[in-house]
């Protein structure tokens, strides 16, 4: 059973806890864009892999997609009412600094003060949701996956199929938990939805219309300018049937200052593009309002941080979003 995979010792020469969280993400991007032009390798060489986790794909009968899922386990046996749980969009990037960052068992040479502190740390399980194309961003099935639908200018010049933000809720919550439930212990009051860009979107997305399915939302640089920034627009009409929510506990949205303020811009299209997009005012606004339907400040943070871009605050939320999950 996967539930008593965490009595796994970890192991302490996993190669990629050794890279820097930047140099690790330019590594796997290397990868999936220039494998075909590799020499020839020695056939011993292995995949790497993080430790103390799982992985397996599985396509969904809600959205027709291929996922790659990736479980990063939880260091002890659950605390009563069962595990709670991250859940975690663009897995393959996020999950890596995640593990980085959160509270691990000790290896042999570890000292007894180091255990204690550990053995301290709250469990939780990381779900981390990608695509089975195995790059760490799949530009074309996240646009599907985690935009809302819209009749708006959709404002993606990358991508031309979206709108498939409330099929993939419900592969997440009747699908895929559905199925995790059958192997862990899970603690139905305690999840908590991590979203960066257009994973930010669909986080706030669902914050606001379903709120229900999740306790605890971080939302890192939303993109909601998406679809003429109709998100934001129409969170107002949605803040009454909020009110009536008690179950959401934490919120936290964060952008960078560089998103829309940058020192300078490197052309007039980028100043353009950011200008348009008002990434820093719509987050801020979003959590405002948020904060007008009488969740205090302590339950909704806006975090705007100085000299961080759009890539920054993924790196930022991966880092702090274990500590957010899993506090008591």
């Amino acid at each position: 059973m996967l539930k008593h995979a965490f009595l796994r010792t970890r192991t302490s020469n996993v190669a990629v806890l050794r890279f820097s969280l930047f140099a690790m993400l330019g590594w796997l991007l290397h990868l999936s864009l220039a494998q075909a032009d590799t020499l020839p390798l020695p056939t011993h060489w292995a995949p790497t892999q993080l430790s103390n986790s799982l992985s397996f794909d599985l396509t969904s009968s809600y959205t027709g997609q291929q996922y790659r899922i990736v479980l990063d386990l939880p260091h002890k046996a659950p605390p009563a009412g069962g595990y709670p749980v991250l859940w975690a969009l663009d897995g393959l990037a996020s999950v890596p600094m995640m593990e980085v960052a959160r509270p691990r068992p000790p290896y042999a040479n570890e000292s007894a003060q180091w255990r204690k502190k550990v053995g301290e740390e709250p469990a939780g399980l990381i779900v981390g949701i990608g695509y089975a194309s195995g790059v760490p961003f799949d530009i074309n099935a996240r646009a599907q996956d985690y935009t809302p639908a819209t009749s708006a200018k959709t404002g993606d010049s990358f991508s031309t199929k979206h709108g498939g933000a409330d099929a993939f809720l419900k592969f997440l919550t009747l699908e895929l938990r559905p199925l995790l439930a059958q192997h862990f212990e899970l603690n139905p009051e305690k999840n908590t939805l991590f979203g960066f860009s257009y994973g930010g979107l669909f986080t706030l997305y669902t914050l606001s219309t379903q709120p229900q399915h999740f306790q605890r939302y971080w939302a890192a640089s939303p993109s909601l300018w998406f679809g003429e920034h109709q998100t934001i627009k129409q969170l107002p009409d949605h803040l009454t049937a909020l009110q009536q929510v008690h179950t959401i506990n934490r919120v936290m949205i964060t952008v960078g200052t560089d998103e829309q303020f940058p020192a300078s811009f490197a052309s007039a299209e980028q100043q353009a593009k950011l200008q348009s997009r008002t990434m820093v005012d719509n987050a801020e606004r979003f959590a405002t309002l948020l904060q007008q339907t009488g969740l205090p400040a302590s339950k909704v943070q806006f975090q705007r941080l100085q000299d961080h871009d759009h890539e920054d605050m993924l790196m930022h939320g991966a880092r702090a979003v274990p500590a957010f999950a899993f506090a008591p």
